[in-house]
């Protein structure tokens, strides 16, 4: 009898211990918000940002990946072709505005002390055709005798140097429009040298009247000479804008080129960041063109539980709220979660809500932020939610 008693108290005993700790639990609870929803995973819907054939696929669905893995490839065959292409298109870009920096460096150079050459043989002429006119003495035959050995000189180089370049030009040394320049510099010093050489021999010879209106035509040449000398200046302008031009078409090629390499770049395909594969769409062999989704990467690291919660209830819920979560999957295990969005625009309930009363109601939606290191929690799981 006595022993019955004793189970009786202690059955007793315990129920009160439960109802106590269930009533306690209750009081606890009043005060929390107690929602449901469903855990979502941040997804990345990934796609080839060029088209081509499926060279190889490197992932199967369920796998776990780590950021910048090679997911698949294109086959970039096609690619290092046309970036082939572009490199030795803008190496021949770069060599033709080489050549048109040389050509200006050589006008730049050459064309301006051509025309003065050009004036100073013309003042020379003009003082010439002065003193034959007056007569010629010891001291002008000495000076005219000077003035054709240093044209004979400038001559002489000249002609060296055409002869030169004309060599270098035949073994693709240099340009056509090289060896023109230096040509032109022979075809102006050989005349000059000839009027100086008739000068010094007029000089000689003295002032007769022949001889003055030969020196007359020869101060009109010059004249003509010094007129084509500051024509040709011109040139120094246009290969200017040559070298413009040609600076223009090398910032294009190279352009061409980067957009080539990064071409061939987008050929790879390669994880954003560390997820599992939940989904492809590819096989190699095939064809895909820019922006087809061919995987998805899900991140499972941190997921997302999205509640809709009533618009009576919404002022309770701040950003930071710590919630905490529970599935079916783990009854025994809690996770523990934080607000991080609370939508500033109310909805009416979604229709997947199965009562008409349930869905007439204006909610607002919450996402909760959930860290779930060991992927326990999945995509499309439902999950209970207390808002503390």
């Amino acid at each position: 009898m006595k022993k019955r008693i004793v189970i009786i108290v202690v059955l007793a005993l315990l129920i009160g211990t439960g109802i106590f700790v269930y009533l306690g639990q209750q009081k606890a609870r009043q005060g929390e918000l107690y929602y449901s929803g469903t855990v979502e995973a941040t997804q990345s819907h990934l796609a080839f940002q060029t088209g081509g054939r499926v060279l190889r696929v490197e992932v199967r669905e369920g796998e776990a990946v780590v950021k910048d893995r090679l997911l698949a490839e294109l086959d970039p065959a096609e690619f290092r072709s046309r970036l082939e292409q572009a490199k030795a298109t803008l190496e021949k870009t770069l060599k033709n505005r080489e050549q048109a920096e040389t050509l200006l460096m050589v006008y730049q150079k050459t064309l301006p002390a051509e025309e003065a050459r050009a004036e100073a043989g013309l003042r020379a002429l003009k003082s010439q055709l002065n003193e034959l006119k007056a007569g010629s003495r010891t001291q002008e035959i000495a000076r005219a005798k000077q003035a054709m050995q240093g044209a004979a000189s400038v001559m002489e180089d000249a002609k060296k140097n055409a002869a030169r370049y004309e060599t270098l030009f035949k073994r693709g040394t240099v340009s056509e429009k090289e060896r023109d320049a230096v040509r032109l510099r022979y075809e102006t010093a050989l005349p000059e040298y000839e009027r100086s050489r008739e000068t010094y021999d007029l000089v000689r010879e003295g002032s007769r009247e022949e001889t003055i209106l030969t020196a007359e035509a020869r101060v009109a040449e010059g004249e003509a000479l010094l007129n084509q000398a500051r024509s040709n200046l011109v040139r120094i302008e246009a290969a200017k804008r040559e070298v413009e031009a040609a600076g223009s078409i090398v910032a294009a090629a190279r352009s061409a080129l980067d957009q080539t390499a990064i071409q061939l770049d987008y050929t790879q395909l390669k994880a954003p960041r560390a997820g599992i594969i939940t989904s492809r769409s590819i096989e190699p062999g095939e064809v895909v063109t820019p922006g087809r989704e061919v995987l998805t990467l899900s991140d499972l690291a941190t997921v997302d539980l999205k509640l809709f919660i009533d618009e009576t209830q919404i002022g309770k819920v701040k950003p930071g709220q710590e919630v905490e979560v529970r599935v079916d999957t783990f009854p025994d295990k809690t996770f523990a979660g934080r607000v991080t969005f609370i939508s500033p625009e109310g909805e009416f309930t979604p229709k997947i809500i199965q009562t008409r009363k349930e869905r007439v109601k204006l909610v607002y939606l919450v996402k909760v932020s959930i860290p779930n290191p060991q992927h326990e929690l999945k995509s499309g799981m439902p999950a209970d939610a207390w808002l503390r």
